[in-house]
């Protein structure tokens, strides 16, 4: 279908959903359907996949935090996959500015660790099963779509440094590869294949872990044996609950932001549905507004993740508080805010994928490397890109809980949820975009319920974010004047961003049956390269 000039990519399926930001990633997660593999099994194939079809976003030298959801067992938790900062730190020799590009850049990657403890825990094909189709995709090329060429071209002149990259991401001429090109990855291939054949635990304790190391030692990083061997196995944390309009909301708790989620729908819910319309001047001027107070009091009230739970005042989440809010909303429509919005600091690169199993089992996926292409450094030999996470902390106050301290977690902004209605399990999805997530997925979930759309008409619609500055980032030609000029009334400063923009999010989203006779639905953003797909059968043991 196209709305507004561009395709959405929209399936139904009776088997499974799947949505991710590659096409490549969402079959080979559809392959894993198809073969038997429960949603985890499918997940962990995309999310392999996806660091290889869309490697200026994630993959195995990054990080991965995962929602997992079990019908049956009515289990659901967050799977906290978070790197790690390298123990040679220490806090009296901190750098004063955060380290942005190199291989001092990148903490300890856990994406490989935290797939693999979702695969051996709970999945129910083997690691060499759902690696195959990354292998294939790494190994047989595919074709590079002109968002990833732009990405090349736009990086190129800290990528060129880089032999390793050079080597596949260049020509012989030492020009970026352009849009319709093949990019084949031989020596990621290998990485995964050694990982198939030997088990995840290598990328640590075994060959890729000791050539990682050595690779930092040559080349200026600050990873060590020792942050390698201490394994950053993931934590499962128990959810984040709250409601919206009678609406079950379950997402993401510290370190990740599902709390600012929370906050905004909290505020939202203080409004009348007539009153939210963000394609009016008067519902865009409350969403813009709720956004900037949420995004201000995360920074001014950061929590740990091990301590978040034990804190009595958790005032995000809290609708008395959220009443407080909405009150100052009413009260300055029309007038400049006098606050100064500072959002969490965070600015990275991100993707998300969603996966339904035939069983109504969920799993949903949102990993990095941080900044586009991460470090701009790959791992030698191995074809993988380091992240930049070490730009994610806070570099100042000793106090703040993201401080950067040897083995410590950088702060998150994902945001993955789920969304039940009446007890049954209605909407998956997620987001990358750093401080952009939460207010992507309010505006999806807002039209959702209080405007009525489906969920192909929520995730296309337009789409704008509040910024600390007063700015506000807007698809400028796909709102009318009316609302851009109360916008500006409300004292925000207009920022434009092309229709359907990169920056604002990319929300992959599945509608889960709620009747025995309805149908998955799965809905991939516009704003990237997304698809949705479900397996067409599946295969019986």
């Amino acid at each position: 279908m196209v709305i507004n000039d561009r395709h959405v990519s929209v399936v139904e399926g009776k088997f499974g959903m799947v949505s991710t930001a590659s096409s490549q990633a969402t079959q080979a997660a559809v392959e894993v359907l198809e073969q038997g593999g429960n949603a985890v099994d499918a997940a962990v194939a995309a999310a392999f996949c996806l660091g290889v079809s869309e490697p200026q976003a994630s993959g195995i030298g990054g990080q991965s935090m995962a929602l997992v959801y079990f019908k049956n067992q009515e289990k659901m938790f967050a799977l906290d996959g978070s790197s790690r900062a390298p123990f040679s730190l220490h806090p009296k020799k901190n750098p004063k500015k955060p380290i942005k590009l190199g291989l001092a850049s990148t903490t300890v990657p856990s994406t490989v660790a935290a797939l693999g403890y979702l695969q051996d825990y709970y999945g129910e094909l083997t690691l060499r099963e759902t690696l195959t189709p990354s292998i294939r995709t790494a190994r047989e090329g595919f074709e590079i779509t002109e968002l990833i060429a732009q990405m090349i071209e736009k990086e190129k002149d800290e990528l060129i440094k880089d032999a390793g990259i050079v080597k596949n991401y260049f020509d012989a001429k030492k020009s970026p590869l352009k849009a319709g090109d093949t990019l084949k990855q031989p020596e990621l291939a290998d990485t995964l294949q050694r990982l198939a054949t030997v088990g995840w635990q290598d990328f640590y304790v075994g060959e890729i872990g000791e050539r990682i190391v050595t690779d930092m030692q040559k080349r200026g990083g600050m990873i060590t044996d020792v942050d390698m061997h201490q394994i950053p196995v993931p934590v499962e944390r128990d959810i984040l609950h709250s409601t919206y309009r009678g609406l079950d909301i379950y997402t993401y708790p510290p370190p990740g932001a599902g709390r600012v989620l929370v906050q905004i729908l909290n505020t939202l819910e203080q409004f009348s549905p007539e009153e939210l319309d963000p394609d009016e001047p008067l519902g865009a001027v409350i969403l813009a507004m709720a956004f900037r107070f949420a995004l201000n009091y995360r920074k001014r009230m950061p929590m740990s993740p091990d301590h978040y739970l034990q804190t009595t005042t958790n005032l995000l989440v809290d609708k008395g508080y959220a009443e407080e809010i909405a009150k100052r909303i009413r009260s300055i429509y029309d007038r400049a805010l006098v606050d100064t919005f500072i959002p969490p600091p965070t600015s990275g690169e991100t993707t998300h994928l969603s996966v339904v199993d035939k069983d109504g089992n969920s799993c949903a996926i949102t990993q990095s490397v941080e900044l586009v292409f991460g470090s701009k450094a790959m791992a030698d030999g191995l074809g993988f890109f380091y992240n930049n996470y070490m730009s994610a902390f806070e570099y100042k106050d000793p106090a703040h809980p993201y401080y950067l301290l040897p083995g410590g977690r950088p702060w998150s902004s994902v945001a993955p949820l789920m969304i039940f209605e009446k007890g049954k399990p209605k909407y998956l999805m997620g987001s990358p975009g750093s401080a952009r997530i939460s207010t992507a997925l309010a505006q999806v979930i807002t039209r959702l319920v209080d405007k009525g759309e489906t969920l192909e008409e929520a995730i296309a619609a337009p789409r704008f974010h509040s910024s600390d500055t007063g700015a506000l980032l807007i698809e400028k030609r796909r709102f009318k004047q009316e609302t851009l000029d109360a916008l500006e009334l409300a004292g925000f400063e207009i920022k434009k961003r092309g229709a359907y923009s990169f920056y604002l999010g990319c929300v992959q989203g599945v509608q889960l049956p709620v009747k025995w006779r309805e149908s998955f639905t799965g809905v991939a953003d516009p704003r990237r390269d997304g698809t949705a797909g479900g397996p067409a059968h599946i295969l019986k043991g």
